[in-house]
């Protein structure tokens, strides 16, 4: 019956209701009036218990259902790879992009790397074999240009001592951007071309030794900071842009100041010139297995000059 099942289900809510304290029960002495509201609040606290436990038991429930909140702004974590000066580097990247790290070159990625772009800052120069990721594209920050591929292999030079920034493409293709001016279009880049970007303001020009000739393949670029150089087709490791890959310094037409700054990266020294004449002198060779020594008495033979060593000074 409706009776005995309620006297049940109050039997089973009492067990687990720790009896009252003693001010909860009515005293000997006490006033009929005071003695039959306690009973009347005894009479009560059943329903009290059940109605206090159904409601813990739905928030809960609620509360396990919900989603687990994160942090809006974790903490960002940075791994950096160095190419220490007068070394050469490769390392894998989580998505299996290869990388070579030239001389004096640093890379930084952040922990969520892999996830919805992959995206990496360079300082210095480095060569990417990038994995295809047609749902994740792959990006290089420098400090004037970016570099946008989905899979594809090539090179970009960035040193913060040099007054330009250089990408060549070897095979794919890559989608260019200038940092600091974002309604400049883009420029694509295509297999065996070479884009020289210069950081100042400045147009580019004959001074900067930056021969572009017309290639109709290219798209015209609007940036007057940005050049499309063809890139002569050849082994991987004869080419100048790539060929350090493969431990060869090459170097055609640099003058020897640029020439200068590979050396200081190539052997880790310094290199000061007391002539400016023989700064603007035009080189052509490559160096691979020789020391520093070997290499200045090479060129010698080139430029008449002489030098002087002291520890990894040159003057």
């Amino acid at each position: 019956s409706d009776i005995d099942f309620n006297q049940r289900l109050q039997r089973i809510i009492l067990a687990g209701i720790p009896k009252p304290v003693s001010s909860f029960a009515p005293e000997e002495n006490a006033p009929a009036e005071n003695k039959k509201r306690i009973f009347r609040i005894r009479q009560f606290l059943p329903y009290a218990a059940a109605f206090l436990g159904i409601g813990f038991t739905v928030w809960l429930v609620y509360r396990s259902s919900r989603p687990f909140a994160r942090p809006a702004n974790p903490a960002v974590q940075t791994s950096e790879v160095m190419a220490k000066p007068g070394a050469r580097t490769k390392l894998v990247l989580p998505d299996g992009t290869q990388v070579w790290l030239n001389s004096g070159s640093k890379l930084h990625y952040n922990n969520d790397f892999n996830t919805r772009l992959r995206e990496v800052s360079l300082e210095g120069e480095a060569f990417f074999d990038v994995v295809k990721d047609a749902k994740r594209p792959f990006v290089v920050h420098t400090s004037g240009i970016d570099i946008k591929v989905l899979g594809t292999a090539f090179n970009v030079k960035s040193y913060q001592q040099e007054s330009t920034i250089e990408t060549t493409l070897l095979r794919g293709m890559i989608e260019v951007t200038t940092r600091d001016d974002t309604k400049t279009p883009k420029v694509i880049l295509r297999p065996h071309e070479k884009l020289v970007f210069k950081k100042s303001d400045n147009e580019l020009s004959a001074g900067d030794k930056i021969e572009v000739r017309p290639n109709p393949k290219s798209e015209k670029v609007q940036d007057a900071r940005m050049a499309i150089i063809p890139v002569i087709s050849r082994p991987d490791s004869v080419m100048k842009e790539t060929s350090w890959v493969y431990n060869k310094l090459v170097f055609e037409g640099e003058n020897f100041k640029e020439v200068s700054l590979k050396m200081e990266r190539w052997y880790n020294v310094r290199i000061d010139f007391r002539d400016e004449k023989l700064m603007r002198y035009r080189l052509k060779g490559t160096f691979q297995n020789e020391t520093i020594q070997q290499a200045l008495e090479a060129l010698k033979l080139i430029a008449k000059f002489d030098y002087v060593m002291n520890g990894n000074d040159v003057e």
